[in-house]
């Protein structure tokens, strides 16, 4: 039943790259379709118009005979999956996901006997496995990634931007990731846990210390040979090499200072003597400070500039976080407040 379903929606894969019409076709009901389709609820695609790369494409469904554009910047999700309910905007979106059901994956690595439900992951899996590409440069420094999702986050390092704000203190994040794992220190979930005393963490990195520390007769320990550092999987000790100990033609400078290094762990060796070393220095007060959006920061308690306004009442704030935790406890009208905030409103009043 799942081989026939994958199969139908091959069949009604949307061709972009032609300019031809295509004929219309009706599909016909027979004894040997899949029980599925039998569904009130179900519309089997009839006819596929091609039209030129970019631009939208027709699809015709035979209830009604209705017509429906499907653009790749709309929101409308006229492609459910019949196993789960899930929703997308392209065939061919639908047709990968049928395969995470089917267990069908077409994309295989010509370097090794992985395979693949898309061709994206497959392209993923041999830069970070075999080729080692990293095609998506900085253009503010050397830094290059494998995927353009890294080089944005890696971008905002340079910006001081932190779109990801914390719903219930001040924290903001360049990433997802970092806000997710943030969360855990308010809501209390603890997802890794040490598959040998159960013990619970936050964080993977921090079950893996675990493990290497109180559980080291039951791991298989491997030593790397140029530094101390010490990693649980064989796999793990070939990345760290490849990124911590590969030679840098190039060279790379500190980034507080002129030194330069050829080799990534002596650079970050070397920059750790810099760590508590606070370098801007307030030119009004004693006031120093590590970062330099920090000091940017301190600099509005003696100018009293305050650039955020709120849009809906006359406040205004030193930083776009007070700004963003403002807006949705007094503005925004779906904010719920939590048992969180609630317990440090009360001891605020208290203190009062």
């Amino acid at each position: 039943e799942l081989q026939a379903a994958h199969e139908e929606l091959q069949g009604a894969r949307v061709e972009e790259e032609e300019e031809e019409p295509a004929e219309v076709e009706t599909s016909v009901p027979s004894q040997d379709d899949p029980e599925w389709t039998k569904d009130p609820d179900y519309q089997p695609i009839t006819a596929v118009r091609k039209g030129k790369k970019g631009k939208k494409s027709r699809l015709r469904y035979a209830e009604g005979d209705r017509d429906m554009d499907v653009s790749s910047h709309t929101d409308e999700r006229p492609h459910k999956c019949h196993l789960c309910g899930r929703a997308f905007r392209t065939v061919t979106l639908l047709r990968n996901h049928l395969n995470t059901h089917t267990g069908t994956r077409p994309h295989k690595c010509t370097d090794c006997d992985m395979a693949f439900v898309t061709s994206g992951e497959l392209v993923r899996h041999r830069r970070y496995k075999h080729t080692h590409e990293k095609p998506f440069k900085c253009s503010m420094c050397d830094y290059s990634s494998v995927e353009v999702s890294k080089l944005k986050r890696h971008i905002r390092s340079h910006t001081g931007e932190r779109p990801f704000q914390c719903s219930l203190c001040s924290y903001a994040s360049r990433d997802t990731y970092k806000l997710k794992r943030h969360m855990r220190t308010h809501s209390g979930e603890k997802p890794y846990e040490c598959y040998i005393c159960h013990a619970r963490f936050t964080q993977s990195g921090t079950m893996k210390m675990h493990i290497l520390q109180k559980h080291t007769e039951n791991v298989a320990k491997f030593h790397c040979p140029h530094c101390d550092t010490v990693i649980a999987r064989k796999s793990d000790l070939g990345v760290h090499l490849r990124k911590q100990h590969s030679f840098i033609e190039t060279g790379k400078k500190c980034r507080y200072c002129d030194a330069v290094f050829h080799e990534r762990y002596a650079l970050i060796q070397h920059q750790k003597t810099h760590k508590n070393e606070k370098r801007f220095k307030c030119d009004q007060c004693d006031y120093c400070c590590r970062q330099e959006r920090h000091m940017i920061m301190h600099k509005r308690t003696h100018t009293g500039e305050k650039p955020f306004a709120c849009s809906q009442c006359d406040k205004t704030f030193r930083q776009k976080q007070l700004l963003d935790m403002h807006f949705k406890r007094y503005h925004d009208p779906n904010f719920i407040p939590t048992a969180f905030v609630s317990r440090c409103m009360c001891v605020c009043q208290e203190k009062d």
